[in-house]
């Protein structure tokens, strides 16, 4: 059996140590509109679920936070211009040009990307 794993997340800082083996990136990069509506809805419905973040660690979305500088919302605002720029960057690095680099723009594309795999 081969080795492999799945990375998640826009933690930039490691990139080029986790991407030394990265054959495929698939990069979900949707609207900003789509994205921060997605944002406020999930950290919303956490509020009223009480839902935790991670499990097991007692950590919650709030109102509160909902509006400090640990909310999401304002997380979104300040970077996903600045996300985009970067990925699209590292996207024409020549270091990683041996990644297959996916870019979905779209719920549909996602979908569409999606329906080939066996469940």
């Amino acid at each position: 059996m081969l080795d492999s794993w799945v990375l998640d997340g826009n933690y930039t800082r490691t990139i080029p140590i986790k991407w030394k083996q990265v054959d495929t990136i698939i990069w979900i990069d949707f609207s900003f509109t789509r994205t921060l509506f997605q944002a406020l809805k999930r950290a919303i419905s956490r509020i009223l679920t009480k839902e935790e973040l991670w499990p097991d660690t007692n950590n919650r979305e709030s109102f509160k936070k909902l509006f400090s500088k640990d909310s999401i919302i304002l997380w979104t605002l300040k970077n996903y211009h600045k996300n985009k720029i970067k990925y699209s960057l590292l996207n024409k690095n020549p270091e990683y040009q041996a990644i297959d680099i996916i870019r979905l723009r779209s719920p549909k594309e996602c979908q569409n990307y999606l329906k080939p795999i066996p469940t």
